[in-house]
């Protein structure tokens, strides 16, 4: 599937209260932070800018606790978009895990990506993401918790 097609419709998908999207000031940060480009052009600057080679560098800037919580939203799209380019070999690639366990402990924040990613309506492999089957576990063990408002 490719991200910057099929990322609107997808999105209607995901439960409106759920919604969550990038903000202005958080890929401003991300952008200098990891000089990355920046164009008021970029509909979807989280896939973007994209990069499987960067992946340890984004989870470590993650993982540092120097990010506000737009931040941390903005980059976690941008980890999970890069893991999808990894394609089938995401799966087993073991930074995963990691990726996993910060998604497990930050269910909240992250509501909108994980049922975003787990591509729930889809039923066909062409229609997912490489990671679809790797996130859509996350969903199931959240659903409930994630489907109730407020």
């Amino acid at each position: 599937m490719h991200a910057l097609r099929a990322r609107h419709t997808i999105s209607d998908m995901v439960p409106e209260h759920l919604w969550r999207h990038p903000t202005r000031t958080a890929i401003d940060s991300l952008a200098l932070r990891f000089g990355l480009p920046n164009t008021l052009y970029m509909q979807d600057w989280e896939i973007e800018v994209a990069d499987a080679s960067r992946l340890d560098e984004f989870i470590t800037a993650y993982r540092s606790g120097d990010l506000d919580e737009d931040e941390r939203f903005t980059l976690m799209e941008t980890i999970l978009a890069s893991l999808d380019e990894l394609g089938d070999a995401a799966a087993i690639d073991p930074r995963w895990e990691t990726v996993r366990d910060l998604l497990e402990s930050n269910v909240a924040l992250h509501a909108y990506s994980i049922w975003y990613w787990a591509s729930s309506e889809a039923d066909e492999p062409d229609e997912q993401w490489h990671i679809t089957p790797l996130v859509r576990p996350l969903l199931e063990r959240h659903r409930a918790a994630l489907m109730a408002p407020g």
